[in-house]
């Protein structure tokens, strides 16, 4: 149920995307051959005026066909008869539908949640903002010279990213009104041991599997049902938890885990639990519910927050601070949201967190399609600006051939991410 739910979720964003490219190369004119959903054969399809309306096999994307597109053409209104201001306008509408609907999905979201603000509540004893003159009250605006948007989230990121460096804050003072920077070293959580699994809903069943964990190299699958670990029997994640950073005398020595798998017990060895700790400023934000024009402002900075996570992963694959193996595709995509539906909580909340996981991955697509890569909308955009800047298009053939050359290395991408997803979701 919860993988065809979340199927539909991501056909749902697909098709908000492709509406977007359709409604606007509609609106200036351009001739549109076809509006398929998703990849491959054809299952079945319709034609209304010029267009052709079709749904494919290939659950993998989705695209628009107009006139003149990717071969030449002599209609007056082909793609590649426009002006270049109209064919950018026509490729950027689909990112931009996908950001504007993350935008509704996280409004309607914090309405019923509501949402962090950048005013501190409490502040731990060793909590290093407090060090640095900061009082219950305060409102942290920037770390590192960078604006907290959503101040929950953003300011873990940067110190993730950042390794802990010493970093410049500003904060509003509340009793003066003023703005006061100082710099400040972030502190550490206690270190933490784990086997690197998530539970169902906090049981001992394991639902996820994390990259190169000790229970991936175990050969744990997803669905054994961890009944043991050390010789100490364990019922929950909790006592997983227990067992490793409390119960066991050489915490950082080897161990031995015992799974139940389809009905047989597999006891495993030498499996070697690592380490980790959080960077944390010490601090809590405040949580509220606010008013229309406070929710749209939340969703705003939720939607700039986002986009800028997306950004800054991206820098992270580049610089090393994150691997190939870190990647997630469609498989995973569709397995995290379906485990939300899955979870045992009530239905009102399943649906909160699914609008709330469709927003986080709409503003992945936009931003994601815009990079300038073959095949990606990003790369089209360039070309235009090249045509811009030369005078002159490129051949509509020449533009063909980079699509498809970009389209075989983005199916080959995809694949690729299997190796990451299937381990994780699947066995």
């Amino acid at each position: 149920m919860g993988i065809l739910v979340a199927l539909v979720a991501l056909s749902f964003l697909i098709l908000i995307h492709e509406l977007g490219h359709f409604l606007v190369a509609k609106s200036v004119g351009i001739k549109v051959l076809e509006f398929s959903i998703f990849m491959g054969p054809k299952l079945l399809s319709f034609t209304k005026g010029e267009t052709t309306y079709s749904l494919r096999l290939i659950p993998m994307g989705g695209y628009v066909k107009m006139e003149g597109e990717d071969e030449a053409s002599d209609d007056e209104r082909s793609f590649s008869k426009q002006k270049v201001w109209k064919r950018a306008l026509v490729i950027a509408a689909g990112p931009a539908m996908n950001i504007i609907l993350a935008f509704i999905l996280a409004g309607i979201v914090l309405s019923s949640t509501g949402f962090s603000t950048n005013k501190i509540v409490k502040l731990s004893d060793d909590s290093v903002l407090k060090a640095a003159g900061m009082e219950v009250g305060d409102e942290l605006i920037s770390y590192g010279g960078r604006r907290l948007y959503n101040p929950s989230s953003d300011v873990y990121m940067m110190m993730y990213g950042e390794n802990g460096l010493p970093k410049d804050i500003v904060y509003l003072d509340a009793s003066t009104g003023e703005r006061v920077t100082k710099t400040i070293t972030p502190g550490k959580t206690e270190t933490r041991f784990r086997l690197g699994f998530s539970g169902t809903s906090g049981s001992n069943v394991v639902d996820l599997v994390e990259p190169n964990s000790p229970l991936e190299k175990a050969r744990v699958k997803k669905g054994d049902k961890i009944i043991s670990v050390d010789g100490f029997s364990v019922s929950s994640t909790e006592d997983i938890i227990e067992v490793l950073n409390v119960l066991r005398p050489d915490k950082t020595a080897p161990l031995s885990i015992t799974v139940e798998r389809n009905g047989t017990l597999y006891t495993f060895e030498n499996i070697q639990p690592f380490s980790d700790f959080q960077y944390t400023l010490g601090q809590v934000f405040e949580q509220k519910k606010g008013n229309f024009v406070e929710v749209i402002g939340a969703s705003v900075n939720f939607s700039i927050s986002t986009i800028r996570e997306v950004i800054t992963t991206l820098g992270w694959l580049f610089n090393g601070t994150l691997g190939f193996k870190d990647l997630s595709g469609p498989v995973g995509i569709i397995g995290t949201v379906g485990s939300v539906v899955e979870e045992q909580q009530p239905v009102s909340e399943t649906i909160l967190n699914l609008l709330y996981f469709c927003a986080f991955i709409s503003i992945n697509l936009g931003v994601m399609n815009l990079i300038p890569f073959p095949a990606l909308d990003g790369s089209i955009l360039l070309l235009l600006l090249i045509e811009k800047l030369r005078g002159k298009p490129l051949p509509p053939e020449k533009m063909g051939i980079i699509n498809i050359v970009g389209f075989m290395l983005l199916i080959g991408l995809l694949i690729a991410t299997l190796f990451n997803d299937i381990p994780r979701w699947i066995l």
